[in-house]
């Protein structure tokens, strides 16, 4: 009996161990509003250097115009997220090298390639411009973004639909 009481105490313990490395795990990863954030952010830089880089100055200021808000929120909620993951300081560090990144890629990629970047900066600030404007969450869904993420999702997503798609 003193045998079954060891491994059962051995079991407890290791599942409490892979409970708790979970735990820590989903602590590092992105929350689905903190996603969106990540891709708004990437957005809003690549939409600045279009400014700067294809003349489209006005569309920029429209889309901070108009997002303004919205934009605020999501700026928040990814400085939160970094603050959250890294620790106040290093999460702050962390946000201002990541928003930095961001705009010094976007850059080179409109330096390598500026008639074909700013062909994909019309078709996005088109879209951001619409008059049936949608909300900017929605938005940046629609939007791929060439950014990878400085963090992992905390959702599971399956490539596979019940249809076999």
């Amino acid at each position: 009996m003193g045998f079954m009481v060891k491994v059962g105490a051995m079991s407890l313990a290791g599942v409490m161990v892979a409970g708790n490395a979970f735990a820590a795990s989903s602590a590092k990863c992105a929350k689905p509003d903190e996603v969106t954030a990540i891709q708004t952010a990437a957005i809003q830089q690549e939409l600045m250097v279009a400014a700067l880089t294809c003349n489209q100055v006005a569309n920029f200021n429209a889309f901070q115009t108009g997002f303004g808000r919205e934009l605020q929120q999501s700026d928040a909620t990814l400085h939160k997220m970094f603050k959250r993951i890294f620790g106040a300081r290093a999460g702050e560090d962390q946000f201002h090298a990541f928003k930095t990144r961001m705009g010094n890629d976007s850059s080179i990629r409109s330096i390598h390639d500026n008639p074909g970047y700013c062909h994909e900066a019309d078709t996005v600030f088109a879209a951001a411009l619409a008059p049936a404007k949608p909300t900017l969450a929605t938005f940046v869904s629609g939007v791929t973004v060439q950014e990878q993420s400085p963090v992992e999702s905390c959702e599971v997503r399956v490539a596979v639909s019940l249809g076999g798609g």
